[in-house]
């Protein structure tokens, strides 16, 4: 179940964000930016005037947790790994998704996803 929800997520992200026209994805629970999803592995999309978000949580196999925050309007995530919150900016890669700052970078591209700390893995699923 987690799989299918991160691959709807980064799906979504790599949609909203290769689109060239403006795409107006609306979930009808979701009011504003802040709204949360109920769980943190749902997904909440929230469009009109504010920012689109995404958010998405992912498992490693040694229980590792990864919780990201996409901002389709801005282009960045918001990645917290071992209570360390991380702001990326995302980068254009040539399929999936690609996101990095001076230390950390985000990749990822169907069910997988890797994140890596002055070029060692620290998460990997």
């Amino acid at each position: 179940m987690k799989k299918h929800i991160f691959i709807a997520a980064a799906a979504v992200a790599l949609l909203l964000t290769s689109c060239k026209k403006e795409n107006k994805v609306t979930d009808s629970t979701s009011a504003s930016v802040d709204s949360v999803a109920s769980k943190p592995t749902d997904s909440a999309v929230v469009a009109g005037n504010q920012d689109e978000i995404v958010k998405s949580t992912s498992k490693d196999s040694h229980g590792k947790t990864l919780e990201m925050t996409f901002n389709n309007t801005k282009n960045t995530a918001t990645v917290v790994f071992n209570n360390e919150t991380i702001e990326l900016q995302g980068q254009k890669p040539a399929s999936g998704i690609w996101y990095k700052n001076d230390h950390y970078e985000l990749r990822g591209k169907g069910e997988e996803i890797e994140l890596t700390k002055d070029g060692k893995t620290v998460f990997k699923k």
